[in-house]
């Protein structure tokens, strides 16, 4: 085996490398035993069938199952839940998924289908053991640091990245939007951001942040949460004794908290009257002064502003200052609601209920074609932060229930009503008049053509359709098109 070929083992494999071990497995027998025996990580390989072709020493010892025992025989005969047949249906790799394949036994796993001479021929699965890493947490959890220090690193490693790939579609308009945002991430330009609660004004704040590369510190206060009488204090904060109640080192403001950094001030549409003109005197002298104080501080920050609720009619009807108005929305940034880009809640759909398992330490459900279609035709009147919030519930009962695919019978009561209303609707045969079935017509001719021009290469047709291969996977199960 070359020296190149031994480099690439030990780690993570890409998809390349896989199939070389598997194309050369027969081959070099010997040389790739001693070298995959040498690694610490489980290793299965297993055919198109689901049928295990190879077990290492690692995965012996993990699951206590000789070779001789688990080879040439189906992985789900000893796995009910296994990852691997599921990758070679779906073609889909699976990264750094927590999995529990066996009651007290707690593995990270990778898994990825193989490829020889671009057909499938089966698959490879990595479990590194972290049993002994979940038992101490156990321990921990007297002092209920377990799951959060977990969350806690989840969240930290998603901090050094940009919080723009976190935002998830594919629909032209929201897109456009995504694009904006970064346009002016760089900038000092103040930004308003409006749109239907749920529609992530905030998320698109906190990435406008972090792209900005800014040294200072996102501050977010929301308007409509705080009381009138102490919103200034809240906003510019108060010298030493200024009022009675104050504390005695008195306090530092939202606004000087933010010097170098962003000011994301939440349902701006909310904040007194009375409060406006101070605001906008900050915007445009930065200085401000803490109440009680003769002393003025300079600052120098970013305003990213968001509503829900149209200012230019509340600037016409005199209940928002139009001065601050337009020194708000240098650039204003529109976010469609969700029923506006029905196309993005498979895409959506599919992260949440991978985001949730993982969060949960569930191992990964899926979604019934019933399900999606019924999130499709739903309204999500509260956008992405309600769909979010379903698909949570219905993770967490599915799995309590010991169901691995989350099916109609976990649905909400509302959106099960609204799924047979529509349903009873076109059997009524208003069907022909039905924009989304007609979207859906159109979708499935696309996906055809699609797979006829690209010779039924799935990433091919992925790349030509501009949509991520997982969401064509779903479309390709949705169409019957697989």
């Amino acid at each position: 085996m070359s020296r190149g070929t031994k480099r690439t083992v030990p780690g993570v494999p890409k998809r390349k490398g896989l199939m070389k071990i598997f194309k050369i497995f027969e081959e070099h027998s010997f040389e790739l035993e001693v070298i995959l025996d040498s690694i610490k990580d489980s290793i299965a390989l297993v055919d198109k069938n689901g049928i295990t072709k190879y077990w290492n020493t690692a995965a012996e010892k993990m699951y206590d199952i000789n070779r001789e025992d688990i080879i040439g025989r189906h992985i789900k005969d000893f796995f009910p839940t296994a990852l691997l047949p599921r990758i070679i249906k779906e073609e889909q790799s699976f990264e750094n998924i927590y999995n529990s394949p066996r009651e007290n036994s707690f593995t990270i796993i990778s898994a990825f289908p193989l490829y020889s001479q671009g057909k499938l021929v089966g698959g490879i699965s990595l479990d590194r053991d972290i049993t002994e890493h979940i038992r101490n947490l156990e321990l921990l959890s007297k002092n209920k640091r377990n799951i959060d220090a977990l969350q806690k690193q989840i969240k930290s490693i998603g901090l050094n990245r940009s919080s723009f790939s976190m935002i998830l579609g594919n629909n032209k308009k929201f897109k456009n939007v995504v694009n904006l945002s970064r346009d002016v991430s760089r900038s000092n330009i103040n930004v308003l951001i409006c749109g239907e609660s749920g529609t992530g004004k905030e998320l698109f704040a906190r990435a406008i942040h972090m792209e900005s590369g800014k040294e200072g510190f996102f501050v977010p206060i929301n308007c409509s949460a705080i009381p009138n009488e102490l919103i200034e204090s809240e906003l510019f904060g108060y010298a030493p004794g200024a009022f009675t109640g104050a504390l005695k080192e008195g306090r530092t403001g939202k606004v000087e908290l933010s010097n170098k950094g962003t000011l994301f001030l939440d349902e701006i549409g909310d904040m007194p009257l009375h409060m406006q003109p101070k605001l906008l005197r900050v915007l445009e002298d930065g200085v401000i002064t803490r109440i009680g104080s003769e002393k003025s501080t300079k600052v120098r920050i970013r305003v990213v502003a968001a509503t829900n609720r149209d200012l230019s009619e509340m600037v016409e009807k005199g209940s928002f200052r139009k001065d601050l108005y337009y020194r708000l929305n240098s650039v204003l940034i529109n976010i469609p609601p969700l029923r506006e880009r029905k196309e993005d809640i498979p895409l959506l759909t599919n992260r949440f209920v991978e985001d949730y398992c993982m969060e949960y330490g569930f191992n990964i459900l899926t979604i019934s074609h019933g399900v999606m279609d019924a999130f499709i035709n739903h309204d999500w009147e509260g956008n992405v932060r309600e769909l979010a919030n379903v698909v949570e519930r219905m993770v967490v009962i599915a799995n309590n229930n010991n169901a691995n695919n989350i099916d109609t019978s976990f649905l909400p009561e509302n959106i099960a009503q609204n799924a047979k209303r529509q349903d009873a609707k076109n059997e009524g045969g208003h069907a022909i008049y039905d924009l989304n079935k007609m979207l859906e017509n159109v979708e499935k001719e696309a996906v055809q053509n699609a797979m006829k021009l690209a010779d039924y290469n799935k990433a091919k047709v992925a790349k030509i359709l501009n949509i991520p291969r997982s969401t064509l996977y779903f479309k390709l199960k949705k169409y019957g098109l697989e």
